[in-house]
């Protein structure tokens, strides 16, 4: 009977506690939907706050709310992510398969519905201590205002700059020839390039050239009205009766005053298109051909491609040498201009370092001022993207984080934060920043493109803007590699770890904060992150190792991902990975997973079932197992794959119908039986890019013959011996395709691609075709825009009239077989450049009498 009471207790405990669990299970979709939503109002209400960083705020408990409040974001994220990836791998499964699967999944379901609820109740927490702590007055104006910042910035321009003679002597020879295509000439550089110095020194010299001067500078928060009466203002004497005028006739006052005179406008800090198509639709500056001028600043370089018709009527600052840099930084540090010896060589180190930049120079040479010990000096050579980014530098952070939050479109500001991730100085390849950007959910699919084709644009963006320098260009012009100017770099590291984005580590600093990272950046070795046991790995989201070459990781390092299963991108860089742990299967958040050193040479099969992974590249890895394990039918997400050479696609079983619908770039792939008939049945819908890796030139051809399959199919590449079937079978929406190695027939390569009408890219290297003449037939290559031959065997090129109609560019390198090249190539119209190489005997004498002058010719014997 004692039992009876025992049983009861218990049971009073129990019901309770199962019915809890089971309004969690079956709850779960409903709560999650709810902090969804609560996130997107997080996210809303921290942009109102974004403008104001924490160097503004007035009141610490502010900075503490935000700082709070931003360290909830990735992991709410992680919770909806987990919901979403559970439900898809559940659905994805066989029936029996989810009957046997029910008790994992409904535990999966509870635990979810536990983090929601405790994500809620720190939600309430938090604001609760807002409502009781900070009031809407502390966090209302930040302590310093856009005007104070403008103004600083015009006064870090106006410093005593040096090496201004080449540019001045360039842009008033623009603004003085009778040839200038239109009135307006354009400087371009970013901010901090003394643009504004530049146009200033210039407006002195040629103002007593010109009858009627004047100049006007444009603020972040601008109108046309006040652009336009500070014009007048220099013109003529303001009445009251023109301060009551409206915009239009404003525009107009200012027309019919300037009409029939020889007149010179600056107007420093046109940023926006619209400003220009404004000033231009309301034909504000008459052109007469009086050889009246306007000069712009700009670091848009859309803005100076509308305003000047010509690339010759556009000025893009270049770095300031290595002399000026040091001229600049004595005259700031010493007044005498005259360094002390044993301080001159780290001084020179110093200048260096500032890349070019007055803007770095100034707030590096306030902080030199303090500290003239050799010591101090040496420390801040190790350190100076520390020093410059601290909070008593002034103005460099304010004056670039004005320009972030007011030119910058919101929606490209936390990828150009993203950029701050790489190491000082380095070449940044675009298409793996624009994979990194997708995974990341940087990129706003607008419904119509696909994201990618989104994301490049956002990188000519801010190539546009002038926070990015292009290192490298594709083929076809586009971005290669690029460079962040170091300036804009070392502000995008401070600026995200104050806002909670992105930290560095580096060997000298680890930017750490009270946040808990979400995004890590490691410029040393990975194993010393990972050898120490790091609280914050369990909430890692993002892992990103730039290896540093002197460095010595002869161990290589374990990926153990038991203590980071929030991971949705990891980059190991160039790091020496022994092994990839089977738990990788843990990581079903994954959306980016590239493993870049040859020692790796093996991988688990678990890391093919990850539905979420985007872009898998291991292309740089040893990894030999001849065949993709056959789990790779199930990544329904796959987007990019890249491959090490001789790798076959699985075959497909008759229970896995299913296609890789997402998938884009298919890189490298040895064609066999098996790719030929995937091709066929299209399992590839999407693929835009394909490399094929040939070894058996039957199996390659069967490809070949199967492509027009591939409709969205635009770049092609095909590496060693090959055979091109006989009827056309390529798609026609290709628009590059590069042969190497192939020892194709010449003609039987111009029979396939010459009726491909959006074909722009054309690369024949490395022995790719032979035969004794290359035949291109009248108007056949239409829209060809870039022919490249390295090293082929043809010894004669002929041309049919009309052929290659738009070919801007022309590289022939170590074609030593070619005799001559065709006649009709100087009747082309929008031919560029033509660059020669190593040419035969017989093709250099032809050239050195060729005159074309249409076109730049480089040729390199």
């Amino acid at each position: 009977m004692e039992s009876i009471p025992l049983v009861t207790e218990l049971l009073h405990f129990v019901i309770p506690y199962l019915k809890k669990q089971v309004q969690l299970i079956k709850g779960a979709p409903e709560q999650v939907q709810s902090l969804h939503s609560e996130l997107q109002f997080i996210e809303k209400s921290l942009k109102q706050y974004e403008s104001y960083d924490r160097i503004f705020m007035e009141d610490n408990t502010v900075q503490e709310w935000l700082t709070q409040i931003r360290s909830l974001v990735p992991e709410t994220k992680g919770i909806f992510n987990t919901y979403k990836t559970a439900k898809h791998v559940q659905n994805q499964r066989t029936w029996p398969n989810r009957w046997l699967n029910a008790v994992p999944h409904v535990l999966e379901l509870r635990d979810i519905g536990k983090r929601v609820e405790k994500m809620k109740k720190k939600i309430e927490e938090i604001n609760s201590y807002k409502n009781k702590y900070c009031h809407e007055s502390q966090v209302a104006k930040p302590k310093r205002n856009s005007k104070w910042l403008e103004k600083q910035r015009r006064e870090v321009e106006e410093e005593n700059v040096e090496g201004f003679e080449v540019a001045i002597q360039q842009v008033t020879s623009m603004l003085l020839t009778k040839a200038l295509t239109s009135e307006v000439v354009s400087i371009v550089g970013t901010t901090g390039s003394d643009k504004t110095t530049l146009a200033k020194k210039i407006y002195r010299i040629m103002s007593k050239q010109f009858e009627h001067p004047a100049s006007a500078f444009v603020p972040s928060i601008y109108s046309i009205r006040d652009l336009l009466l500070d014009i007048l203002k220099d013109l003529m004497p303001i009445e009251e009766e023109t301060l009551k005028l409206d915009d239009v006739r404003l525009a107009q006052k200012l027309r019919n005053f300037l009409r029939g005179k020889k007149y010179l406008v600056v107007i420093d800090g046109v940023e926006e298109t619209q400003l220009w198509e404004t000033l231009r639709k309301e034909k504000v500056f008459p052109n007469e051909n009086h050889g009246s001028r306007l000069l712009l600043t700009t670091r848009s370089t859309r803005v100076a491609s509308l305003a000047s018709s010509s690339r010759d009527d556009v000025h893009n600052m270049v770095p300031m040498d290595e002399t000026s840099r040091w001229t600049l930084l004595k005259k700031l540090v010493f007044k005498d201009g005259r360094c002390y010896p044993e301080l001159e060589h780290l001084g020179k180190q110093i200048a260096t370092k500032c890349v070019g930049l007055p803007l770095a120079i100034v707030s590096l040479a306030s902080l030199l001022d303090r500290d003239k010990r050799y010591g101090q000096w040496v420390d801040i050579i190790s350190n100076v993207s520390w020093y410059l980014n601290q909070k008593d530098s002034p103005p460099c952070f304010g004056i670039l984080d004005l320009t972030y939050h007011t030119t910058i479109p919101e929606h490209l500001r936390k990828c150009l934060l993203y950029l701050g991730a790489y190491p000082s100085g380095s070449e940044i390849l675009a298409r793996q920043v624009i994979n990194l950007w997708v995974a990341e959910e940087l990129v706003k699919d607008e419904g119509g493109s696909k994201v990618e084709e989104i994301a490049w644009r956002y990188l000519e963006d801010l190539f546009s803007l002038s926070l990015i320098e292009v290192v490298r260009k594709r083929s076809d012009g586009g971005i290669r590699k690029f460079r962040i100017h170091e300036i804009w770099r070392m502000f995008c590291v401070l600026k995200s770890e104050r806002i909670g984005f992105l930290q560095v580590h580096t060997k000298f600093v680890s930017h750490s904060s009270n946040n808990t990272p979400w995004r890590l950046s490691i410029h040393h070795e990975l194993r010393c992150i990972l050898s120490n046991n790091q609280d914050y790995l369990p909430d890692i989201c993002t892992l990103l190792c730039f290896h540093d070459k002197d460095s010595h990781d002869s161990k290589g390092s374990k990926l153990d991902f038991n203590r980071s299963p929030c991971l949705t991108v990891l980059d190991v860089g160039s790091t020496r990975v022994s092994k990839v742990d089977e738990n990788i299967k843990r990581s079903r958040l994954l959306k980016y997973l590239k493993l870049n050193h040859p020692s790796l040479n093996h991988l688990p099969r678990t890391l093919f079932s990850l539905p979420n992974l985007q872009t898998l590249d291991i292309k740089n890895t040893c990894v030999m197992s001849p065949y993709l394990p056959s789990g790779i039918w199930g990544m329904q997400n796959l987007r990019h794959l890249l491959l090490p050479p001789y790798t076959m696609l699985p075959k497909r079983t008759d229970q896995s119908r299913k296609c890789l619908w997402h998938l884009q770039t298919l890189s490298t792939i040895t064609p066999d039986e098996n790719t030929a008939a995937l091709i066929f049945h299209s399992r590839f819908p999407s693929l835009i890019k394909l490399l094929l890796n040939s070894q058996e030139m039957e199996n390659t051809e069967r490809c070949l013959e199967r492509l027009y399959k591939l409709g969205c199919l635009q770049k092609l590449k095909i590496i060693n011996r090959a055979v091109f079937p006989v009827p056309r079978t390529f798609p026609t929406s290709l628009v590059k395709v590069s042969l190497v190695k192939t020892d194709l027939v010449a003609n039987d390569v111009m029979r396939m691609l010459e009726y491909l009408d959006h074909l722009q890219v054309l690369k024949l290297l490395k022995r790719s075709i032979r035969g004794p003449e290359l035949e291109m037939k009248p108007n056949s290559f239409p829209q060809l825009r870039f022919l490249f031959m390295e090293e082929i065997l043809v010894k004669t090129w002929r041309m049919g009239d009309g052929a290659m109609g738009s070919l801007e560019e022309l590289t022939i390198t170590r074609c030593h077989e070619l005799e001559s090249l065709p006649k009709q190539l100087r009747h082309l119209h929008n031919i560029r450049q033509v660059k020669v190489n190593s040419p035969s005997q017989c093709l250099r004498r032809e050239l050195e009498q060729l005159n074309v002058q249409q076109c730049e010719i480089q040729i390199h014997f």
